[in-house]
């Protein structure tokens, strides 16, 4: 029987089919409006069921994806979103936040362990 240890295990999990998402107008929850401004979480949502899972896929997924390209725009990306949800607390908004808090555990653990702290990178066109 062969043993793997947790690291390989992980390594393993933290295989993702990332989606070509390079700036914060590549995620599917975010939008322009007429005036170009950005909308950085969907307005309206129904707050269905299946939404749960959408929640967690956005971050998941799409904010993962960016975060591999560019964590300053992933760090923005979760930071409007979460400002963006202004209150609501429909199933999309818990899925989020639920990767969110999850991710933010493991950030934790990881500084405990000795990892630096992220520090978003300043730029004039954030």
């Amino acid at each position: 029987m062969a043993h793997v240890n947790r690291s390989e295990q992980a390594q393993r999990l933290m295989v993702i089919n990332y989606p070509l998402i390079r700036t914060r107008d590549d995620l599917s929850f975010t939008a322009r409006d007429v005036q170009g401004r950005m909308v950085n979480w969907p307005r309206n949502n129904p707050g269905v069921a299946a939404d749960w899972e959408k929640g967690m896929y956005f971050f998941d997924q799409e904010v993962s994806a960016l975060a591999a390209f560019d964590e300053t725009e992933a760090f923005h990306a979760i930071q409007f979103a979460i400002m963006g949800m202004g209150g609501r607390y429909t199933n999309l908004e818990i899925g989020f936040a639920e990767r969110v808090a999850a991710a933010a555990v493991v950030g934790l653990h990881a500084m405990r362990d000795g990892a630096s702290e992220f520090v978003p990178v300043d730029r004039e066109d954030s």
